[in-house]
């Protein structure tokens, strides 16, 4: 799975001048094992970031000098096997769940930080902003890149969060009763009782046929779950 770097936007993403830098790089230039593919100008015409290709990986770094808080937007390429919903599965899993999880959750109510995640199609996002400056950032995304890159969760923790049976009581005659729960499995459940949705899935299997990234419903569909 390549993962990529779409967009890191910095207040300061170097203690140097940043614009004077990229004045000066020059195409297919390489530095510290990037090689500088090309650079980004503002509507001035001055330069304002660069795209730089990792020499051994191949990955792919967009850096842009934006007046924001520090902010990343991370993807990577999730291509779905089947309609059980593999790739948003892992979205759940990888910034929840484990050790490093679960720091994540606890560090970004601690760094001024937002973030949100998304599965697409093809491709899984994760993004975060920071009030609190480019040093809690930066401590703040190695975290994120160690979760997505080396997780730890638990075979239990995947069976709690994907699908599983749980114990209920009905209000009315105090009887209990098994029913399906887990947060991937409830999400898709509501999603899938959208006609909308339906009718959606139903087109790209005449679109792309069968067994096809394009077909499969990569949030997971509640028989494939």
């Amino acid at each position: 799975m390549k993962l990529l770097l779409l967009l890191i936007s910095l207040v300061t993403f170097t203690q140097v001048n940043a614009q004077s830098n990229l004045a000066a790089l020059k195409p297919n230039e390489r530095t510290n094992g990037f090689t500088a593919q090309s650079v980004y100008l503002n509507d001035a015409g001055q330069p304002m970031g660069a795209r730089f290709i990792h020499d051994r990986t191949g990955f792919i770094f967009d850096l842009l000098q934006i007046e924001s808080v520090p902010q990343t937007f991370i993807y990577v390429n999730t291509l779905p096997v089947s309609d059980m919903g593999e790739p948003h599965t892992q979205e759940h899993l990888l910034i929840t769940k484990g050790n490093k999880g679960r720091q994540i959750n606890t560090r970004q109510g601690m760094s001024l930080a937002f973030s949100n995640a998304f599965t697409s199609q093809l491709f899984t996002a994760y993004h975060f902003n920071t009030a609190a400056g480019g040093e809690v950032f930066y401590g703040l995304f190695e975290n994120y890149m160690d979760a997505l890159l080396h997780p730890d969760y638990t075979d239990e923790e995947v069976s709690r969060e994907v699908r599983n049976w749980g114990v209920a009581e009905d209000n009315a005659t105090k009887k209990l009763r098994l029913e399906e729960k887990g947060s991937v499995y409830n999400e898709m459940k509501v999603a899938m009782n959208n006609s909308f949705r339906v009718a959606q899935d139903q087109m790209s299997d005449l679109l792309y046929g069968a067994n096809n990234p394009l077909s499969y419903n990569a949030g997971g569909s509640t028989e494939g779950i």
